[in-house]
């Protein structure tokens, strides 16, 4: 059955628009770009799934880019992950334009996000310590290979936490159902943790500013700013978020 770009644009909003009102990467960029992309693979004859697919190799092909230590292919890969963030927005799209909603797409979509959190800086990491050791550095610091092991540190610290942190929250929800999954995922509007929350997810999250500062650092060759930058950040991040569950926990459990 085809289907008109006005019905694909139609079929985003509600809760869905209102879920990434404060989202700035997908709401500025990857949701406004995913309409057409949508549009044309319903066209196409491809199916949700199929999109999450080539999203998924995506993701997969922009990370060993990314860890390749070449400069130019470092920042293509970026671009190519930038690309999967798009077709990320898109497979929703066709799932409420064609009202064909599977879970093994939902899931596989997740598989992705947590796949890109755990492996984006620290192949990232280890690409600027091969560029650095080729003599072609994407960092002004270090200046000597012998200290670049710092560079894959930094990239694992980074995404170790961050790591930890959707761990934490997702193993929160299932031992305390009873808790609203809105005090752990905090959005604008839930006070001073809301809006630390929110910050940090529009930088370090996957489909966050992570991405085009990234591919900033390596262009500019300071890198090493981002990472380290990141490894400080998203630590916070998961010290915060640890120490909101265990409050919770700790209401939670209290005898009546």
């Amino acid at each position: 059955m085809p289907y008109t770009y006005r019905e694909v644009r139609s079929s985003y909003g509600g809760a869905k628009a209102a879920q990434e009102r404060h989202d700035v990467m997908f709401r500025f960029f990857a949701r406004p770009l995913s309409f057409p992309l949508a549009w044309l693979a319903l066209q196409l004859g491809l199916s949700p799934n199929h999109v999450t697919w080539i999203s998924l190799a995506l993701n997969a092909a922009g990370l060993v880019m990314l860890g390749s230590g070449y400069r130019s292919v470092m920042a293509a890969g970026v671009v190519v992950l930038l690309g999967a963030l798009v077709l990320d927005a898109a497979d929703g799209n066709m799932a409420r334009t064609a009202r064909h909603f599977s879970p093994v797409g939902e899931w596989l979509e997740g598989v992705g996000a947590y796949f890109l959190v755990a492996g984006f800086h620290v192949a990232g990491g280890i690409g600027a310590w091969l560029a650095l050791v080729r003599g072609a550095a994407v960092t002004s610091w270090p200046a000597t290979p012998a200290l670049a092991g710092a560079l894959v540190a930094a990239g694992a610290i980074a995404a170790g936490a961050m790591t930890l942190t959707i761990m934490s929250a997702a193993k929160f929800s299932s031992v305390f159902p009873a808790v609203d999954r809105g005090e752990v995922v905090a959005r604008m509007g839930r006070g001073l943790y809301g809006l630390l929350f929110t910050i940090g997810r529009n930088l370090s999250f996957a489909s966050g500013l992570v991405l085009p500062l990234t591919l900033i650092g390596i262009l500019a060759r300071r890198y090493e700013l981002v990472l380290g930058f990141f490894a400080l950040l998203n630590s916070g991040i998961l010290v915060v978020v640890f120490l909101r569950c265990l409050t919770l926990a700790r209401h939670a459990v209290k005898p009546s």
